[in-house]
């Protein structure tokens, strides 16, 4: 539900975001077609100049107001107000005019089917088609050619709101689509296929983002002999072990960040700023991955470690988390190193007997990830 809740503010801030220029350029449109009605207007009779001023205030607010918006609320509220601006300027000009009951049906209708497609919700949409044609419409019941046929009025009526409430249906529905193509092209860019976790570029995006105003730890994390595990065992089981491992990994309360850097090297990022409390969060990972098997055999990881403390970069953090990695790699893998010349610290677990870990084929019949019931001291 959090998440249903999330996608569609989502959408509706994206939707702000496109609507937003749109609606100001149409706004600038409708304020030219006023301008130039009021020009046409002012060569036959006088208008009242203290009205037209206070209409174009308002639509010039309107427009400010939308233009400044950092809210769809207030996006909102600037389109109602220039509507409402608008509709009067064109009912202030039909006051001079001879026969303005044609001119209040043709300017109502070219509003709201131009402004439909703008709004993000139907309800507002509606709203400002009924307050514009209300407007437009009042001083026009005295003209008995135009409601002696009141049942074609009100057809023109429903007929026109029917067409911009389609429009308007329609265009959230092509903002919605193409919001959830870009979801998805951005899943695809970001999210490792396999794992579901992040991949290389959104995790060192979001490191990038959050160093070096969040310090911590940075963990780089190889799953040992992953490449016997392929050979012995099939594909599909390597990539069934990815998964369990990268799942395990992810999970872990005091993990904050967790991606596939690429193949079986996993990297993490943790906010405990605490030598020993990263070093029990090492151990830690690392008896739970030895908990799994596949068929007899034990997994394991190797894990090299690197304080981001603020004086390193991101790229020589990476660098060094590298090489305490193979460090551990060549000290007998199943183990953590610290990179800091301080923290050096090699911690090995003990494995099992030799018979129990040893590199055996699996018997016919398939495999299966299982987790040991024996824990590793």
């Amino acid at each position: 539900m959090r998440r249903l809740l999330a996608r569609d503010a989502d959408f509706q801030h994206q939707s702000f975001l496109e609507l937003r220029p749109i609606a100001v350029y149409l706004q600038i449109l409708g304020i030219l077609a006023w301008l130039a009605s009021l020009l046409f207007s002012h060569r036959y009779r006088q208008i009242d100049n203290l009205n037209a001023v206070l209409v174009c205030l308002i639509m010039l607010i309107g427009v400010l107001l939308s233009h400044h918006a950092s809210h769809h609320r207030t996006l909102l509220l600037g389109m109602l107000l220039y509507l409402g601006g608008l509709a009067l300027g064109f009912r202030l000009n039909m006051l001079i005019v001879t026969d303005p009951s044609p001119w209040a049906i043709s300017i109502a209708v070219c509003i709201s089917l131009t402004m439909a497609p703008v709004f993000h919700h139907t309800p507002a949409f509606l709203l400002a088609s009924t307050g514009i044609w209300a407007v437009l419409l009042q001083g026009t019941q005295g003209d008995p050619r135009l409601w002696a046929q009141d049942s074609w009025v009100i057809l023109l009526i429903v007929t026109s709101t029917t067409s911009g409430l389609m429009l308007n249906i329609l265009f959230r529905r092509l903002r919605l689509r193409d919001f959830t193509v870009r979801c998805e092209l951005e899943a695809l860019a970001f999210q490792d296929v396999l794992t579901g976790i992040d991949n290389r570029r959104s995790l060192l995006e979001k490191m990038q983002a959050w160093y070096p105003a969040q310090l911590g730890y940075f963990l780089m994390v190889d799953i040992d002999d992953f490449k016997s595990v392929n050979d012995d065992f099939g594909h599909d089981a390597g990539d069934k072990v990815l998964q369990d491992i990268a799942a395990l990994l992810s999970r872990h309360p005091e993990v904050s960040l967790c991606g596939r850097l690429g193949g079986e090297e996993f990297g993490l990022f943790t906010r405990l700023s605490d030598h020993g409390q990263v070093q029990r969060l090492a151990c830690q990972l690392i008896q739970q991955v030895n908990q799994c098997r596949i068929q007899h055999r034990q997994l394991s990881i190797s894990i090299g470690i690197v304080s981001m403390d603020g004086r390193i970069g991101l790229s020589a953090a990476l660098r060094e988390a590298d090489r305490a990695l193979y460090q551990a790699k060549r000290n007998g893998k199943n183990r953590h190193v610290f990179a800091t010349s301080s923290d050096d610290a090699v911690t090995p677990l003990t494995l099992q007997p030799k018979a129990d870990v040893a590199m055996k084929k699996p018997p016919e019949g398939g495999l299966s990830v299982t987790h040991s019931k024996t824990q590793a001291s």
